[in-house]
């Protein structure tokens, strides 16, 4: 059984990692997606890739979360192909490796908290309009560093991905009037480019494994499931019990 035929989801940051794992999820149950990404190139690829396996409707776009005109023309031409949007997976992010909190720049904090939270507001709000007319659902992507404060990240990564529970918490009390679930999910580490250069102790998980993005993927689309109906405004930790709440 396909859980998403005649569903349409929008994945910012899905054409590569986490983002195109949850792409290629959501595809194989029959969701029609959007794909948000700044490389065109990596766009056209994990496209080709949905269209070969699943035959699914796919349309990326060349979006720059950060810039809300650029939100704002993705969304209006997805919008204009697809006339609808279900499922709102906010995974877009970057990331900076540990840097004393002194020397993180002023710079670089406007940088990380334009992508990893200006993007999900400009994102969010444009779509919940839609999300509203049948109930949808929207998946932010957070962080274990947020619960935690950091392992192997700068406190500009983990104020920006803390501040994701807190937005997820304050929508699902506001939409969920409206049939729209919110969720977070907290990876811990997973194998991706983000984290290739980081050293990650295996004892230090009681799993004593590295999550693919596939693990955080099938998370994704239990939450963005009706299986999830009753779920909203909660964290779901894929983390490997790092972190036990």
């Amino acid at each position: 059984m396909k859980r998403f035929q005649n569903k349409v989801s929008l994945i910012t940051g899905g054409n590569r990692g986490i983002g195109r794992a949850i792409a290629l999820r959501l595809a194989s149950e029959g969701s029609g997606i959007i794909l948000f990404g700044r490389n065109e190139r990596d766009n056209q690829s994990v496209e080709k890739e949905i269209t070969e396996a699943f035959g699914v409707p796919v349309k990326s776009y060349e979006v720059d979360i950060s810039s809300k005109e650029s939100v704002e023309e993705g969304v209006k031409a997805a919008i204009s192909h697809f006339r609808r949007i279900d499922v709102l997976i906010n995974n877009a992010g970057i990331c900076r490796l540990s840097t004393p909190f002194a020397e993180v720049k002023d710079e670089e904090w406007a940088q990380t908290l334009s992508v990893n939270l200006y993007g999900v507001i400009y994102t969010t709000r444009l779509v919940i309009p839609y999300l509203e007319k049948e109930g949808g659902k929207i998946i932010n992507i957070a962080s274990l560093a947020g619960e935690v404060g950091g392992i192997a990240t700068s406190a500009d990564y983990v104020a920006s991905k803390a501040a994701l529970q807190g937005i997820t918490k304050s929508l699902a009390r506001e939409l969920g009037p409206k049939h729209i679930n919110v969720n977070a999910i907290a990876p811990g580490f997973v194998r991706t480019q983000m984290t290739e250069k980081m050293s990650i102790n295996l004892d230090a998980i009681p799993l004593r494994q590295v999550a693919e993005p596939e693990d955080i993927a099938a998370a994704a689309a239990f939450l963005s499931s009706d299986d999830a109906r009753l779920i909203t405004g909660t964290t779901l930790d894929v983390n490997g019990g790092m972190y036990m709440n």
